[in-house]
């Protein structure tokens, strides 16, 4: 049992790495805010809820670090990922015991995470502007890209499952 969990969590860990790029994928065709768009209104533009995140608790916002050039904010990323990976352990530990978690290759729990997190707490502890100020682009980047995000999960997480028990049998 330790020895399967201990494989459920490494896989999580992959499939939370490499859904977090698939979502910063997915939102550059579809960006889920406008930055022109003030909240709250004394605010010059609308920041991303990684860095309100870091606010809230005190910590750096302004890490950075500079590939081919170009100037990226490391706070933020070590937020975005770190969110992908403790979701995606979570999904995988509870798809290993509930099988209908994985209903519609987890797209079905992408929607159930997308309401939860967007639609009711992210707006209850002001991460997010009140529901009826965002914007409908927003809901329609971060509906579709939470479907996306668990999908991504539940590929890596099938895939990964077969390669592990092979090498574990050998």
């Amino acid at each position: 049992m330790k020895k399967n969990t201990f494989v459920i969590v490494v896989i999580g860990i992959i499939a939370g790495i490499f859904s977090g790029i698939v979502k910063w994928g997915w939102e550059v065709p579809f960006p889920p805010r406008n930055p022109n768009v003030a909240w709250p209104v004394d605010a010059l533009e609308r920041t991303t809820p990684p860095k309100i995140f870091l606010e809230q608790l005190n910590l750096p916002t302004d890490w950075v670090y500079t590939f081919s050039g170009v100037e990226l904010p490391l706070s933020i990323f070590i937020v975005h990922i770190s969110f992908a990976i403790v979701f995606a352990v979570f999904y995988c530990l509870l798809a290993e015991r509930y099988a209908k978690v994985t209903m519609c290759y987890g797209a079905v729990f992408g929607i159930v995470v997308d309401i939860l997190a967007h639609v009711i707490v992210m707006p209850l502890i002001k991460e997010v502007p009140p529901l009826a100020q965002i914007p409908f682009d927003e809901h329609l980047s971060e509906f579709f890209g939470h479907i996306i995000w668990l999908y991504s999960i539940e590929i890596v997480r099938r895939d990964l499952k077969v390669q592990f028990k092979r090498f574990l049998s050998s």
